[in-house]
């Protein structure tokens, strides 16, 4: 207890000892109200759940026509196999995710008495979820219906985006948009970092499919299963740290 009285200001401090006080107290109370942990970790944990759903029954071939699946399945892509079911899977554990990540900072608020403010990020995951189900919509139509200007003016966004939708990665930017208005909202240097490297790491993974040349027989039953899954150890590996941290945290105090 005395450890946290130390840090409040006192009549007799110095403007020097006051400002030091308060920037001291703020960093406590930061420390204390980031709870990122648990949404890095159910995240990362959703995605390793989705692996089966990611593997294909037979050696696929290079490019898929998917089937007509229902609108409300749009963030299970297009090439794989198992689309329809990767889609409601996906679109239960977003809204899943996020209000179990709203009820955990609101119980974590309580608990602590500081409380961080997730209007925005579930806001965020909500319009993400439903951006994710609108946008392989949109996508097709602008790559089959329009003129041949606008598609290929547009070419440099619409098929990277087309390509992570096909794959069934859709998800994963909505994952991502979240974590870095989460970032933002706890001003956590860790959480950015995270997020960060998760977001690079998606980026590296359509890079690295926009740019091979694959050929019929060339991708195999576990091809989409590591694009899916390869950014989940990023969250994986932060939300443990930063557990770890919060536990570090409160035996100290």
């Amino acid at each position: 207890m005395s450890d946290r009285w130390s840090t409040t200001p006192n009549s007799g401090d110095t403007p020097g000892e006051l400002l030091a006080s308060v920037t001291a107290l703020q960093r406590r109370t930061r420390a204390v109200r980031n709870a990122y942990w648990l949404p890095l970790l159910l995240f990362g944990l959703l995605m390793a759940a989705a692996a089966p759903l990611y593997v294909e029954s037979v050696e696929p071939p290079a490019l898929r026509v998917g089937p007509e699946n229902p609108a409300l399945t749009g963030l299970g892509g297009d090439f794989l196999e198992r689309s329809a079911a990767l889609g409601w899977y996906w679109l239960a554990a977003l809204i899943g995710g996020y209000l179990l990540s709203l009820w955990w900072y609101r119980w974590h608020g309580v608990r602590v008495g500081v409380q961080t403010p997730t209007r925005p990020y579930v806001i965020a995951g909500i319009v993400g979820t439903t951006v994710g189900l609108v946008l392989p919509i949109v996508l097709r139509y602008l790559l089959l219906n329009t003129g041949a200007v606008i598609s290929t003016g547009t070419n440099w966004l619409t098929t990277p985006l087309l390509g992570i939708s096909n794959r069934g990665m859709i998800p994963h930017l909505v994952i991502a948009a979240g974590l870095l208005v989460l970032a933002r909202l706890e001003r956590s240097r860790g959480l950015t970092v995270v997020a960060t490297v998760y977001v690079a790491a998606i980026v590296l993974v359509t890079i690295y499919f926009q740019t091979a040349d694959f050929e019929p027989g060339d991708l195999n039953r576990h091809s989409f299963l590591m694009a899916a899954l390869l950014p989940a150890p990023i969250l994986l590996v932060g939300g443990g740290i930063a557990l770890l941290n919060t536990i570090r945290g409160r035996r100290e105090q």
